[in-house]
């Protein structure tokens, strides 16, 4: 899988794409990050004709086979991106929040709403303390690329000691426990001490291909134009991009 097309920097300080990743049940196991899969990149995208009508809420940027995204919906990973790498452009961080995941995690909801419906309501009705009990509970610690970009955003802001509610990533819901944060001035070197429970969606074993048939059976809609800038050719073209 190659990486992202970027003009961004590429030296030292730049992000492994393939390191931001959050973990799953299966070791060595990762979310891909698909800044451009390796099926070679394509002309540019041929944003499909205009649809004769969208159905889309007011405020909406984008929609992912109809699920509407606003911008306060990729903000806080957006923020959290801009802090880890501020040497990247604003339009460069938006396309490593979307295709990280805004993109995948959508396309996965939208292939298998009925194993997502049974994983959401799993992971609420979850007893946390059996859960333990029966050593379900796994611990990772470590900055935002031993716990996965996603994870990591969404965790440093829990209260410590407590458990979450349910957290949806991509192909799988997660219930998180910070147990310590040590903090630092480089949000790079923070480290987190989480004790978390996971829900897979789909085998965890086969996510990737699970992964790739979502994205290219999906279909998006762009709804304005500085996200349509920041979806990369590449994913345009697999998920059939249109225009209203």
């Amino acid at each position: 899988m190659q990486a992202l097309p970027t003009s961004e920097p590429t030296g030292p300080s730049a992000p492994d794409p393939a390191r931001l990743r959050a973990p799953t049940l299966a070791a060595g196991l990762a979310l891909l990050a698909l800044g451009a899969c390796g099926r070679g990149e394509p002309p540019p995208a041929d944003v499909e004709e205009p649809a004769a009508a969208v159905d889309a809420p007011g405020g909406a940027v984008l929609l992912v086979e109809g699920q509407a995204v606003f911008p306060d919906d990729v903000a806080d990973l957006q923020a959290d991106i801009a802090a880890l790498y501020p040497e990247y452009s604003p339009i460069h961080v938006l396309r490593l929040t979307l295709t990280n995941d805004t993109l995948p995690r959508l396309a996965m909801r939208a292939a298998h709403p009925e194993q997502w419906s049974r994983a959401l309501q799993t992971c609420t009705n979850i007893d946390l303390e059996q859960a333990e009990e029966q050593g379900l509970v796994r611990r990772v610690d470590g900055n935002f690329r031993a716990l996965g970009l996603n994870l990591w955003s969404l965790a440093r802001d829990l209260p410590l000691g407590q458990w979450s509610e349910p957290i949806e990533l991509t192909g799988r819901f997660v219930r998180v426990r910070v147990e310590k944060i040590i903090a630092a001035n480089d949000p790079r070197i923070e480290r987190l001490h989480v004790s978390l429970i996971e829900f897979p969606v789909v085998t965890p074993a086969r996510l990737d291909e699970y992964l790739d048939a979502a994205i290219d059976g999906a279909r998006l809609t762009l709804l304005d134009p500085l996200f349509s800038e920041a979806v990369p050719e590449t994913w345009k073209h697999r998920m059939h991009a249109r225009s209203p």
